[in-house]
C-alpha cells in the first residue's frame, strides 16, 4: 500500500491518497471506519480526509490490518506532530491535550478573587489541581483582565513568590508558570526555576525578549486584541507572524512557543463578536506548527452572547474548549481542572471507540 500527502500543511486536518491491490483497498476501508473515517475513489485513486485524532487512529491500528506499520503514514505524522517544551519538560501535544491551571494570588481575578488569599488556601487548591489531573500550575499576581489597575513589579512578585517556593518544596516535580506582563517580574520568576512564562502583551519589548533570550524558558504569548482596528484576521495573523519572529530571535524554536488567540481580552467595541472570531482562529493557526492555548474558562462574552451568568459558565466553557479542541487547541488553560480533565478523556474516549466491534462479535 502506497500513501503520500495529496495537499501538505492543511493544519488539523490531513489529506492522504492511497493506492493498493483491490484486498488492500478493502482492507484499507475497513479500517477507515474502524478510525471514523472514510475514504472514497476519485480519478484512479482513493483519498481521504483526517483529523489527527483520526491520523493517529490510522496509524496506530495499521499493522492489526496490514501485518506491520507503513512507513509513509509514520513520516507523515512525525510532520504533524505537535510538541511543547521548555526546561524540565516535553508534552506531545499532538493528541493529548493538557489542563494548565489558574492560581490567582490575587484579590481582584474577575472569577476567585479574594480580598485575601492565603497560603494555606492556594496550596490546597493546587494539591487539587495536580490530584486532578493539571499537566501546568499557573500562578498569577496581578489581576490583567480589561480594566485592570496595574501594580508595582514588587507587589506583584510577592504575591506569588511564597506560592512558587512552597510549590517547588512540596512537588519538586510539579511544572510552573507565571501569568506576567512585566519584566522585572519574569526574570524574578525564571531566576527561581519557573519553567514557563505567560504574557498578555505578547512579549512586546526588549526588556521581556532579554529575559527570554538569557534563560530560553517556554512561553505562552497572546494576541490581546487591545490594539484592534478593523480587519481582526489580518491584525491575529500579523500579530502572531511577528511574535514568532521576535521570540524565535531571542532564541527559542517553535516548540517552545504556545500561541494564545486572547479570548476575553479585548477592548475593542462589539467584543463578544471578536471573541468568537477568536474561538474560531485556531483551525488556521494551526498553520504556524506551534502549540495553541484554549484560555476561556468563563469569560463574561459567554453572559453578554449567550446569556451564561457566572454561576453557569462552566457548562458553556466544556463545549467551547470541546470545539476548540476538534479545531486543533491542546493547552487548556483553565479554573476548574477536575471537570476539564474529564471532558478531554471523554473526548478522547469517543474518538478511540471501536466501531467494528458489533461486527467482530
Amino acid at each position: 500500500m502506497q500513501i503520500s500527502e495529496a495537499q501538505p500543511n492543511q493544519g488539523n486536518h490531513t489529506l492522504l491518497s492511497f493506492s493498493g491491490d483491490a484486498a488492500e483497498i478493502e482492507k484499507l476501508q475497513r479500517l477507515c471506519l474502524d478510525s471514523h473515517c472514510l475514504i472514497q475513489q476519485l480519478d484512479q485513486q482513493w483519498l481521504g480526509q483526517f483529523s489527527l485524532f483520526q491520523l493517529a487512529a490510522l496509524r496506530q491500528k495499521w499493522a492489526q490490518y496490514f501485518g506491520q506499520p507503513n512507513v509513509q503514514l509514520t513520516q507523515i505524522w512525525r510532520t504533524k506532530q505537535i510538541l511543547w517544551t521548555g526546561p524540565g519538560f516535553k508534552f506531545d501535544l499532538t493528541v493529548d491535550p493538557i489542563v494548565y491551571a489558574i492560581i490567582n494570588c490575587t484579590p481582584d481575578s474577575f472569577y476567585d478573587g479574594q480580598p485575601s488569599q492565603a497560603l494555606g488556601q492556594i496550596m490546597t487548591k493546587i494539591e487539587a489541581d495536580l490530584a486532578n489531573g493539571a499537566a501546568v500550575i499557573e500562578v498569577g499576581g496581578k489581576s490583567t483582565r480589561p480594566g485592570y489597575q496595574e501594580i508595582t513589579p514588587d507587589e506583584e512578585w510577592q504575591r506569588i513568590a511564597p506560592v512558587i517556593a512552597a510549590v517547588q518544596q512540596e512537588w519538586p516535580n510539579a511544572i510552573l508558570a507565571v501569568d506576567t506582563n512585566n519584566a522585572d517580574v519574569m526574570q524574578r520568576a525564571v531566576a527561581s526555576g519557573v519553567p514557563i512564562l505567560n504574557d498578555i502583551d505578547g512579549f512586546d519589548n526588549a526588556a521581556k525578549l532579554e529575559v527570554v533570550a538569557n534563560h530560553r524558558p517556554a512561553v505562552v504569548t497572546m494576541y490581546n486584541g487591545r490594539h484592534y482596528q478593523n480587519d481582526v484576521f489580518e491584525t491575529l495573523n500579523q500579530f502572531y507572524q511577528e511574535t514568532l519572529a521576535s521570540l524565535e530571535a531571542a532564541g527559542l524554536t517553535r516548540q517552545q512557543i504556545a500561541l494564545d488567540p486572547g479570548v476575553g481580552f479585548s477592548h475593542a467595541k462589539n467584543t463578544a463578536a471578536l471573541d468568537l472570531f477568536k474561538l474560531n482562529s485556531i483551525q488556521p493557526t494551526m498553520k504556524y506548527r506551534a502549540p495553541i492555548m484554549a484560555g476561556i474558562s468563563r469569560k463574561s462574552f459567554m453572559e453578554s452572547k449567550f446569556d451564561y451568568p457566572m454561576a453557569e459558565r462552566l457548562t458553556s466553557t466544556l463545549l467551547l474548549e470541546q470545539l476548540m479542541i476538534e479545531q486543533g487547541a491542546r493547552i487548556l488553560r483553565v479554573h476548574d481542572v477536575l471537570a476539564t480533565h474529564k471532558m478531554v478523556n471523554l473526548f478522547k474516549g469517543y474518538q478511540q471507540a471501536d466501531l467494528l466491534m458489533a461486527v467482530r462479535s
